[in-house]
């Protein structure tokens, strides 16, 4: 994906730490959604249409979610199309950017 165009208002911030959230997706629509960690902690996330599920820091005998490593920001699409929730844990505090858009 070369560009990225974000929706208006379509950032949320998160706080991540060591308690499994789970927050909607930002509004508005678009089939992409950027994902940027300002913090010093990996936030390991999953996409789900559960509101209800809990992520998980993975180990080598549980799987968890997809890393978003520390102030590096990454590009994700949406998984699946019923897909309106976000789960993340992080080790430590971490403040998660979610943006949603469109890839041009």
């Amino acid at each position: 994906m070369k560009q990225f165009r974000a929706n208006q208002a379509g950032t949320f911030a998160f706080t991540a730490n060591g308690s499994s959230q789970n927050a909607a997706l930002p509004g508005g629509g678009g089939l992409f959604f950027r994902l940027e960690n300002a913090g010093p902690q990996i936030v390991f996330c999953e996409l789900t249409a559960n509101a209800n599920l809990a992520a998980q820091v993975p180990t080598a005998n549980v799987g968890g979610g997809f890393p978003v490593f520390a102030n590096q920001p990454a590009l994700y699409s949406m998984a699946k199309a019923g897909d309106t929730n976000l789960a993340f844990i992080s080790a430590g505090n971490s403040t998660l950017y979610v943006t949603r858009g469109d890839s041009i």
